[in-house]
């Protein structure tokens, strides 16, 4: 195991990221496609490790017929992977939330996000049962930097709007102190691509 830590100055404001060997598997990133008229859409992962779960059967791609409502090959809400990455970066911004108030977070915050309420909905519904029980959770999302390095999204056509909400959950004891980040409300235009998924701290 190694770790390293950057420092970089964005203004006034300083970030440190810390990378470390990464056995933890990200769960369930589900992809959504919203293209403007009924179309046939290629979907390539470039995975910085392995994947290990696929719905339906990626093999070197995903060829699908998409509705412009965003059904995929008449019978799925989305594309589903789940990967084992090589490596792993986390920001020091996040949240601090009650487990209690996981549902109310999620209903507040995945929308200002960027998701719409179905997402929200499904993500909801695999994520309050896959989280275990514990005081609290800090919350973070992955960098889209990082996202792009180690996780690609090769989409063709290309996506007019690209959201990609993958979080990290780690289980508190006690309440921290953590600066929180910005929120900006992503606007969804033309062919939107929408990411949700996460990683759960072991």
């Amino acid at each position: 195991m190694w770790i390293l830590i950057i420092l970089a100055v964005l203004g006034v404001s300083v970030v440190a990221i810390v990378e470390y060997e990464s056995k933890q598997t990200f769960k369930k990133p589900a992809i959504y496609l919203y293209p403007t008229e009924d179309s046939f859409i290629n979907v390539k992962l470039d995975v910085n490790g392995k994947i290990i779960q696929d719905i339906p059967k990626y093999e070197n791609g995903w060829n699908v017929f998409v509705t412009k409502d965003g059904v995929i090959e008449d019978k799925y809400d989305y594309l589903f992977y789940e990967a084992k990455l090589k490596s792993k970066q986390l920001p020091n911004e996040g949240w601090i939330v009650e487990y209690s108030n996981l549902e109310n977070w999620f209903d507040v915050n995945l929308i200002k996000l960027g998701l719409n309420q179905k997402e929200a909905s499904q993500f909801k519904e695999y994520w309050l049962v896959e989280l275990p029980k514990s005081d609290y959770y800090e919350i973070k999302l992955f960098d889209q930097s990082f996202l792009k390095r180690n996780m690609n999204l090769i989409i063709s056509p290309q996506p007019d709007t690209l959201i990609r909400l993958n979080f990290h959950f780690k289980p508190l004891k006690e309440q921290i102190e953590i600066a929180e980040p910005q929120i900006v409300i992503p606007e969804r235009n033309g062919f939107v691509v929408v990411e949700w998924g996460g990683v759960l701290d072991s």
